[in-house]
């Protein structure tokens, strides 16, 4: 009879619900957003400028017109508006970032100054990823980019796939057969990651061309990463965590960060 009660109340306990409403006060005047990597590679870089959004998938409102400069302990470069996409403000086409140097982004807008500093740390040589055939069928899936787990030399990938070459798929859009992919090898070790909920799996064909990037990053960009992630890709598991404001080193109330990174990228054909 004991068994018998202490089940019935067990019952109650984790079955009684009761809706709740938790109103969410939107801002009255949007936040800038200020985001931007800079790189060893030559070539164009660019710091977007744009407006907190109230609402899930909003489009973002670019801020046009801001002034943009990054600087050095030597020199200033001083960033334009891209033509026909307000709101990201590039360098000339033969900047990179030399590994080591610390440097300052100034962002003024509407008679307001955002600043942040960085600096990059070295990056670590990586093994190619790997890739398997789905069973069944003819199309690939990525298996494996690296380990989650990384206390010494954290790093993001960025993986790109593009078999809009292939003959077979000439007539289709081109958008539909690239994809751009990240994974991250973090200091931590998260449950709310270990557990996190299931993301899509990309199929490619046999022919696609798959570039591999992997960025150093430092402490305060593993901080800041962490935190997104966590807001987003591990939202919705087993164990979620308390929802909070992901850190920024932008000063003055924006959002965002500011990042430097060497890079290293290797490209392959599956085969």
């Amino acid at each position: 009879m004991k068994k018998i009660i202490f089940y019935f109340c067990l019952l109650l306990f984790v079955s009684c619900e009761k809706q709740a409403e938790w109103p969410i006060q939107a801002e009255e005047t949007p936040r800038i957003v200020i985001d931007g990597i800079l790189t060893n590679e030559s070539g164009t870089h660019s710091i977007h400028v744009c407006r907190t959004v109230s609402e899930l998938n909003m489009t973002p409102q670019a801020v046009s017109g801001a002034g943009v400069i990054i600087s050095d302990a030597d020199s200033s470069w001083f960033l334009t508006e891209q033509p026909g996409n307000p709101g990201f403000y590039i360098t000339k086409n033969n900047f990179s970032a030399k590994p080591g140097v610390l440097y300052t982004l100034l962002v003024t807008s509407e008679g307001t100054v955002y600043s942040a500093k960085t600096q990059s740390v070295p990056v670590t040589p990586f093994e190619n990823l790997r890739y398997g055939k789905n069973p069944g069928e003819s199309l690939y899936h990525i298996t494996w980019v690296a380990n989650p787990y990384n206390a010494i030399h954290p790093a993001m990938y960025e993986i790109l796939l593009d078999w809009s070459q292939l003959p077979e798929y000439s007539t289709q859009d081109s958008a539909s057969c690239t994809a751009r992919l990240f994974y991250y090898s973090l200091p931590t070790l998260d449950v709310s990651e270990v557990f996190a909920p299931e993301i899509e799996r990309i199929k490619f064909p046999a022919g696609t061309k798959i570039t591999e990037r992997k960025y150093s990053l430092t402490k305060e960009h593993v901080d800041f990463v962490r935190a997104m992630i966590s807001e987003t890709t591990w939202k919705g598991g087993l164990f979620d965590s308390a929802p909070a404001n992901v850190p920024t080193n932008i000063s003055n109330g924006a959002l965002g960060f500011f990042a430097a990174c060497n890079v290293i990228t290797v490209s392959l054909v599956v085969q």
